[in-house]
């Protein structure tokens, strides 16, 4: 696979990856809960199959499995774009979706707000992400945008995650949601 959109990544100074703190195994196992509530979450807003999440190819790794180029500061999940060959009968590369968790920016909200939890904040994360990659699929909104095009996108999935969320019975989430009230605002 090949890196398709670097521009989204801003190039900085991180510090060395073994240097940063990653989720430990207890961790790891709320993310992959966080996984499958978000995409039942998901599935069931979008009214998507379990044949038709075939056609939304993504991956989703932690800091353990990240690539240099994947790890970013002040977020705590970005999305890449890698392109791979199509399937024999395509005509195109196939795009291919990577939602990166960023474990010490994450690790490190929770250490500053205790009010914060793990699943609920993940699950928010997750079905953010995921509907970013649904709408990329669906062509509601192009991968490749400008700037203000991006920041008006993400208060629309800010928006849409919040209509997701708020009348699912998840505890802790009414926190999580106020949490992000701010990012649900318009950008002209």
């Amino acid at each position: 696979m090949t890196l398709t959109d670097q521009a989204r990544v801003t190039s900085i100074s991180m510090p060395n990856k073994r240097s940063l703190r990653h989720l430990n195994p207890d961790q790891l196992e709320t993310v992959n809960q966080a996984v499958a509530v978000a995409e039942d979450i998901i599935s069931d807003w979008f009214k998507l199959t379990l044949s038709s999440w075939r056609k939304y190819r993504y991956a989703i790794k932690t800091l353990k499995n990240l690539e240099p180029v994947e790890i970013v500061p002040e977020v705590f999940a970005h999305i890449l774009r890698y392109g791979r060959p199509a399937a024999p009968d395509g005509l195109r590369l196939a795009d291919f979706y990577c939602i990166c968790l960023q474990d010490h920016n994450i690790i490190q909200a929770l250490g500053r707000d205790p009010q914060l939890k793990l699943r609920p904040l993940l699950i928010y994360v997750l079905t953010h992400e995921l509907v970013h990659i649904v709408r990329f699929y669906k062509f509601f909104q192009f991968f490749d945008a400008t700037a203000d095009e991006r920041s008006a996108e993400e208060a629309r999935v800010h928006q849409l995650t919040y209509q997701i969320l708020h009348s699912t019975s998840l505890e802790d989430m009414p926190l999580i949601l106020d949490f992000y009230a701010r990012h649900r605002e318009l950008v002209d």
